[in-house]
């Protein structure tokens, strides 16, 4: 069908980076066809369907780099007191390793309608740990736009369906790319997808980049995200990935927070893409703020773009305070208000995500020719007034509670509020009776630091 949108204040996001104060957008079936003022709009037929956008601020759907859905059924877990060290071995592998195709299918859509709802069109899965197509199901039936994959490893210590070999590893992952790459119209996509930290043997991170350049996508992983004191096998640095041939503008290497003027210079001179995931950074006491090195990544020309990470880690997936908290954290780090000013970490949050996930002729602005991937926020809130400058409010004041109308390919998925692809009610009653269950399997004890009256 025909959209239009009318009498918005459009944020374009476009090369010239244009708001248009009184403008409007011309969907035809799942691209924009005209953004302009909405006195230069020319239509040659009525639409099918007309936004009234007089009282609306319409941005371009975020993309999330780096997001683990699976954890979405355990959100919130673990108490602040459990050493970083013990995450994997006393929560985490318990959890992933018991883990039902219906419960990784049901975080997923958790994990969609809380992105939706808070701006995000487009994400790139950290790597589903067994049923892919199970995930793609979900992902497909909600309508997001996103790139899936199998984590993958091959190290020792695991045992069960926790273990694989770098062959095993790599077959799986070639099963996932034959089978899930495409799908929806080639609005899913999918990568080889690597745990990293330590985790991966040459082997395994050359054949996941070679099976990226047969099948023409990215490659994704780890790394260099514990503090020097804590750090054990999460060692493989910048230097040694250039050695190994593995740097180059399909690589997208999430968290990367220990780096120095010769590793940034490298990962510029190569192209490589980087997802940074601010809060959980903070939440795993990684030393972001002493340590990070993200500004001078972008100074340097890095695509630096912006990851949620898990429902364990930053325990959300809200674009919207990710933006707020890397516009912020580092100038207070740096004593210096100019930067990472607003304009730019939005630009993170949509056209630099979207080239991190090599969408950017697909998605992260609103232009003639681009999917209609589009957020439309009410105005008429009181984090948006006065509406004086937009970019300002929208990454340092605006919620998640503003966002009334979402757009993915030119569909309407959540329209003035409400969730148009599936029950949500029915969901939230399946998450907690899927989460219990699965938290009872995996014999992770269910805790809080003060009394629950049942």
């Amino acid at each position: 069908m025909t959209l239009l949108i009318e009498h918005a204040t459009i944020i374009t996001v476009d090369p010239e980076r244009r708001i248009l104060r009184d403008g409007s957008i011309l969907v035809d079936g799942r691209d924009v066809v005209q953004v302009c003022p909405a006195a230069a709009l020319r239509l040659g037929r009525r639409p099918d369907r007309v936004i009234n956008g007089r009282r609306r601020v319409v941005a371009p759907g975020f993309v999330d780099t780096h997001v683990h859905l699976t954890e979405h059924l355990s959100r919130g877990l673990m108490l602040d007191d459990i050493p970083v060290a013990r995450y994997l071995a006393d929560w985490l592998l318990p959890l992933y390793s018991t883990v039902t195709p219906e419960e990784e299918q049901t975080a997923a859509q958790l994990a969609c309608v809380e992105m939706i709802r808070t701006g995000t069109t487009t994400f790139c899965e950290a790597g589903t740990l067994f049923d892919v197509p199970a995930v793609a199901d979900a992902v497909e039936q909600i309508g997001m736009r996103a790139i899936l994959g199998r984590w993958t490893w091959d190290v020792e210590g695991q045992t069960g369906r926790m273990q694989q070999t770098t062959d095993e590893a790599l077959g799986r992952t070639a099963d996932v790319l034959a089978k899930v790459h495409g799908r929806a119209g080639g609005r899913i996509g999918a990568w080889p997808l690597l745990l990293g930290f330590g985790t991966c043997s040459p082997a395994l991170m050359q054949g996941a980049r070679d099976l990226a350049e047969a099948h023409g996508v990215g490659w994704g992983m780890m790394n260099l995200a514990l503090h020097p004191r804590l750090r054990t096998r999460d060692a493989l640095t910048v230097e040694r990935l250039e050695a190994r041939g593995l740097l180059g503008p399909t690589t997208k290497l999430a968290h990367m927070i220990y780096v120095g003027d010769d590793d940034i210079a490298r990962l510029a001179a190569h192209g490589v893409k980087i997802a940074h995931c601010p809060t959980a950074a903070l939440k795993h006491t990684k030393g972001l703020a002493a340590h990070g090195r993200f500004p001078e990544m972008i100074d340097a020309g890095v695509c630096v773009s912006l990851g949620g990470d898990s429902a364990n880690g930053s325990n959300h997936f809200d674009m919207l305070r990710l933006m707020y908290l890397a516009a912020t954290v580092y100038k207070d780090a740096r004593l210096d208000v100019g930067v990472m000013p607003a304009e730019r970490v939005l630009e993170m949050a949509t056209i630099r995500g979207a080239e991190a996930l090599l969408l950017e002729r697909q998605v992260g602005s609103i232009e003639p020719g681009k999917r209609a991937d589009l957020v439309l926020y009410d105005a008429d809130t009181p984090e948006w007034r006065p509406l004086l400058n937009p970019v300002n409010n929208l990454v340092y004041a605006a919620s998640g509670a503003s966002v009334r109308t979402v757009l993915i390919d030119g569909r309407v998925v959540l329209d003035e509020g409400r969730i148009t692809t599936l029950d949500e009610r029915a969901l939230y009653e399946r998450v907690e009776r899927l989460s219990r269950e699965h938290v009872r399997r995996a014999g992770v004890p269910v805790e809080s630091k003060w009394p629950v009256i049942p």
